[in-house]
């Protein structure tokens, strides 16, 4: 194989078919430097590398901006952030105004920067399309004050590993505004548990007001560092729900068209509480919230269900629905809210219906036929 001149093409290719996993060893293996540029219109991510390491990434996605991630893992304020926001120019870099405001420290700045790289790497591996192209040319970053070296099979482990996990945590962490308090009688043994100083930080500080945010904002973890932790927690019955975190969702919802909404609302959750019932006398509890979470990530694409979830009945949250609409102008929302409601509630028919008897099909067909009855009786 000949040497590579500068700026020389070494691979390119199609992510549909050569997984990303293998194009970073492939980098790595060679001990290449260049710059491995992943598009999918209208993403795109970059990658520098030099001898098989990478040294720094970026996105053309605001959120994984400085300033967006910094906020997100509850580092600054949303004061701070638009502050400096309206204050960075094209010569100054928003980290280093962030240090100069009092917001950040400089270990902070380094530890975003480096996070922030983190975090574009691993959105990677939710990509199943897209083409990408390494050339073999070493770009000048002495404008970067920051340069890292990361560990490509770490990358690629922690990848994966994050790609199973993050499904089954949305499940429990549905918002970085959640609160959890600790389990009562519950005294964990972390030596048996095998549990690390982080770990052990964050049970802590666990106190029944702090939010997840906070939780974020008091470590040097990063957001999916610290949920996937609470996720272990609750899973080992270590922490449970605050009280006070489902109890007083603020509803947005303007006084004369609350009735009519409020009454659609709670009737489709009826007909996706016995859905789920009837799925999970089917095929079990596991395999019906796998089917059913499976088909509202698919809709999150929605605004209507954006940071919506379903319970352990099947029933989705109501208050956050209604904070959603509530966005709309108020002629707009009836029509969303029943387009939405209808368009989920006939995707879930579908994929509960391929589990059920024909006499499951029959029943639960009459009860949603039914159900779609009173709602047209009651908003006629």
């Amino acid at each position: 194989m000949p040497e590579p001149t500068a700026n020389t093409t070494i691979l390119e290719g199609d992510l549909a078919r050569i997984q990303l996993p293998d194009v970073l060893s492939f980098i790595a293996m060679i001990r290449g430097s260049g710059k491995l540029v992943v598009r999918n219109a209208p993403l795109e991510r970059t990658m520098h590398w030099k001898d098989g390491e990478i040294v720094f990434a970026n996105s053309n996605s605001p959120e994984h901006s400085l300033g967006q991630f910094l906020l997100r893992n509850g580092k600054i304020s949303a004061v701070q952030y638009e502050e400096s926001r309206r204050r960075v120019t094209q010569q100054t870099r928003h980290g280093k105004l962030l240090v100069q405001m009092g917001a950040i420290s400089p270990k902070d700045l380094w530890w975003g920067v480096k996070n922030q790289a983190l975090e574009i790497l691993y959105s990677l591996f939710t990509w199943k399309e897209g083409r990408f192209t390494f050339v073999d040319s070493v770009e000048d970053l002495s404008h970067e004050r920051i340069v890292l070296s990361i560990n490509t099979s770490s990358v690629i482990m922690e990848g994966i590993r994050r790609l199973d996990e993050s499904a089954r945590i949305r499940e429990k962490i549905t918002g970085l505004d959640m609160v959890f308090m600790k389990v009562p009688g519950a005294a964990p043994d972390f030596n048996a548990l095998e549990m690390s100083e982080a770990e052990i930080a964050i049970y802590n500080n666990i106190d029944g007001k702090r939010t997840i945010r906070e939780l974020i904002g008091q470590s040097d973890l990063t957001e999916f560092e610290v949920t996937r932790i609470l996720f272990q927690l609750i899973s080992a019955r270590l922490i449970e729900n605050a009280p006070e975190e489902r109890g007083f969702r603020p509803v947005f919802l303007d006084v004369e068209d609350s009735p009519e909404l409020l009454k659609i609302i709670s009737t489709y959750n009826d007909m996706f509480g016995r859905l789920y019932e009837s799925l999970q006398n089917a095929v079990g509890e596991d395999s019906a919230r796998d089917i059913f979470m499976t088909v509202l990530q698919n809709a999150e694409t929605d605004d209507l269900w954006a940071g919506v979830f379903f319970d352990q009945f099947g029933r989705f949250d109501e208050n956050m629905l209604i904070a959603n609409i509530s966005e709309l102008p108020f002629e707009r929302r009836k029509a969303v809210l029943d387009e939405g409601l209808n368009t989920l509630l006939s995707v879930q028919l579908f994929e509960v219906s391929q589990h059920l008897d024909q006499a499951g099909k029959v029943e639960v067909f009459r009860f949603i036929s039914d159900q779609k009855a009173t709602i047209e009786k009651a908003t006629a």
